[in-house]
């Protein structure tokens, strides 16, 4: 049998997780500045949003995203919530983001790594990743990434209905090796030992009634499952010197509805300083 021939040496795969993605972004500002550029990578949610930066090679874009933009006052609760219909406000935010630190898509588009970021498929029920060429100046893919499962309205694009990918792929490592990595480097925004709990009853039940799709129900409940099944691939990889992951060594009490800057600021900084 001949040996596997890998695409890429190594691929940079970046969880989501609201704003607590302010770590991984102090860890991307690190890898910008020691000029660590990886020839892949790949994000889910909040983590495709500050993967622009890093492939675009923007680290004031890394700041506004991760910091500013969560302050602003469109960003989470209730004016959201009437203006679109979300508690997240992904418009509101990618517009703060683009007028203080907009996208270099020359940059972008010529930079050395590729990019991939994951949705899930409304109307086929699977999760599907799009490469650098989809992203364009409406971020309609990007918005659609960060469009959290009960949270957030799902997006039209392409002619299809998406949301967030970390329904079903919260860590985008299968990906990366699909992609063709040999090893991968993980940013993950969960403390060593973190255990995803099963979804609550009333959060099934608010699923069933706002999609109206027993597939979807299906995924909510066995979520915590997959999302282990992916960390023991991980373990796998770690054991055998293919993956490496960069984690908060501490609780700093972040969540992903975090907004505060004096909050998210040092958790920041905490990703620079562990890297």
């Amino acid at each position: 049998m001949s040996e596997k021939q890998y695409k890429y040496k190594c691929g940079l795969v970046v969880e989501g997780g609201g704003t607590k993605i302010a770590y991984s972004a102090g860890v991307l500002q690190t890898f910008l500045e020691e000029k660590i550029y990886f020839p892949y990578s790949v994000g889910i949610s909040s983590g495709s949003e500050v993967l622009l930066a890093y492939v675009s090679r923007q680290i004031d874009r890394l700041k506004v995203t991760t910091i500013e933009a969560a302050d602003q006052k469109g960003a989470i609760g209730i004016v959201p919530l009437f203006k679109e219909g979300g508690l997240f406000g992904l418009e509101a935010t990618n517009k703060y983001i683009e007028e203080h630190a907009p996208l270099d898509f020359e940059s972008f588009f010529q930079s050395s790594t590729d990019m991939e970021i994951g949705v899930y498929d409304m109307d086929e029920n699977k999760v599907e990743y799009f490469g650098k060429p989809y992203v364009d100046q409406s971020m309609t893919l990007i918005k659609a990434s960060c469009a959290l499962l009960l949270l957030a309205k799902p997006y039209r694009w392409n002619g299809k209905k998406y949301f967030d990918a970390g329904l079903v792929d919260m860590i985008s490592v299968q990906q990366a090796l699909d992609a063709g990595c040999e090893k991968v480097v993980i940013l993950s925004t969960k403390e060593r030992g973190y255990r995803r709990k099963p979804a609550p009853k009333w959060q099934v039940w608010l699923a069933r009634l706002i999609y109206r799709d027993p597939v979807i129900t299906d995924h909510l409940k066995k979520r915590h499952i997959r999302y282990q099944e992916q960390w023991d691939l991980i373990d796998r990889l770690e054991d055998e010197g293919r993956a490496l992951v960069l984690r908060p060594s501490k609780d700093m009490h972040i969540t992903r509805y975090t907004t505060d800057p004096n909050k998210l600021k040092p958790w920041y900084e905490l990703g620079i300083e562990e890297t």
